[in-house]
């Protein structure tokens, strides 16, 4: 088998007819030995019966969600090369040759593009506007700047690849992240990318609406961004604030020579703040990094190389150091101080927490991006 195209269909009687048939047509006018696979996820409005009319393959997807019906349907085909694409007909599946023929070039992945920058069309009225202008292009110039995508359309959901590689890439995300995750894991693994403009047309379904949550669907973007993006985005600004660290940790050690001893402490707790800062950043840095290399994302050495020397029981030690450290200031009352200073630290000390808190919901977030990992 040359070719499979799998559409994900959710109750899409008013127009999966129409996409099926264009598939068809496609084969026989450019002779291709192709296959038609319907990837249900749970219709109950007689998709289903229309395949079967239509004599395509039936893979009935059980698990909810747009990337569970892909991935089970490219499973279970049987062609070289794969298409996808929705069975809304915003897609005209009468193109398939575009996409075959740039696959038979030795192209790994071809993404259709919809908008004029690509060189591709969307009529009036097939995009909300809340996609147009701001979520599908701030979502590609953030995969262009972090991972040199050369997509100008990450979520279009027309697209061809390889089945090989497709299967040895262990895809994850069971919802929309999909289609970004799919272009993201063939760019980082070095395969062959190549875009060919596509026309989104007006959604044909009249009884059924969109599957999309713009809402839902763009956090679960975002998060799985801040999973696959480049590390320097969190180590960067932790080598910032630990170099302020020392910086202020410098000059309480001039102050003290002087006798501004309350502003010595202001800039002590600057010094703090900096360093705790850092530390967390690096550590959700860290922590991202290895979701990353677990999910196919990201190949680094010097992650690889880190935990060839840190060992778990070094963290107990600098615990133990740490509070031992503490124990001994209190118990020789070495650092006393009066309430103004008191409240100022207090002050620095809630600032620093709000911070925190909101790193650490973002790190639990990354650990829940999906239930699929393992």
């Amino acid at each position: 088998m040359d070719l499979s195209v799998i559409i994900p269909c959710l109750n899409e009687q008013d127009t999966l007819s129409i996409c099926i048939n264009k598939c068809i047509k496609s084969f026989d006018k450019s002779n291709i030995k192709g296959e038609v696979i319907i990837a249900d996820n749970g219709s109950t409005d007689g998709s289903i019966e229309i395949a079967k009319k239509l004599g395509v393959k039936i893979v009935n997807v059980k698990e909810k969600g747009y990337g569970n019906a892909l991935i089970k349907g490219i499973e279970s085909s049987s062609g070289k090369y794969i298409i996808m694409g929705d069975a809304d007909d915003s897609y005209d599946f009468s193109k398939l040759d575009d996409f075959y023929k740039k696959l038979l070039e030795g192209y790994d992945i071809v993404q259709g593009c919809r908008f004029s920058i690509g060189g591709g069309k969307i009529e009036k009225s097939a995009m909300p506007l809340s996609h147009k202008y701001i979520g599908n292009p701030l979502f590609s110039f953030i995969s262009k700047i972090f991972f040199s995508l050369p997509f100008n359309d990450v979520y279009c959901g027309f697209r061809g690849f390889r089945k090989d590689i497709f299967i040895k890439l262990n895809h994850f995300s069971n919802g929309m992240v999909f289609a970004i995750e799919n272009l993201i894991k063939f760019k980082v693994n070095g395969y062959k990318c190549a875009e060919i403009p596509v026309v989104l047309h007006k959604d044909g379904r009249k009884k059924s609406k969109s599957h999309l949550n713009t809402i839902s669907d763009g956090w679960k973007t975002l998060r799985f961004l801040l999973v696959a993006s480049p590390k320097w985005i969190y180590f960067f600004p932790s080598l910032i604030l630990l170099i302020l660290s020392f910086y202020n940790l410098y000059d309480l050690l001039n102050t003290l020579n002087r006798v501004q001893i309350y502003f010595s402490y202001i800039i002590l707790t600057k010094s703090i703040t900096y360093f705790l800062l850092s530390f967390q950043i690096f550590m959700f840095g860290l922590f991202a990094s290895l979701i990353a290399i677990k999910l196919k994302l990201l190949k680094s050495k010097f992650i690889n190389n880190f935990f060839k020397i840190f060992k778990l029981r070094y963290a107990f030690y600098l615990s133990f150091v740490c509070i031992s450290t503490i124990i001994s200031f209190n118990i020789f009352d070495y650092a006393p101080m009066n309430d103004n200073i008191f409240f100022d630290i207090l002050n620095y000390s809630t600032i620093l927490f709000s911070v925190l808190v909101v790193l650490n919901s973002l790190y639990v977030s990354l650990i829940t991006l999906d239930e699929k990992i393992n």
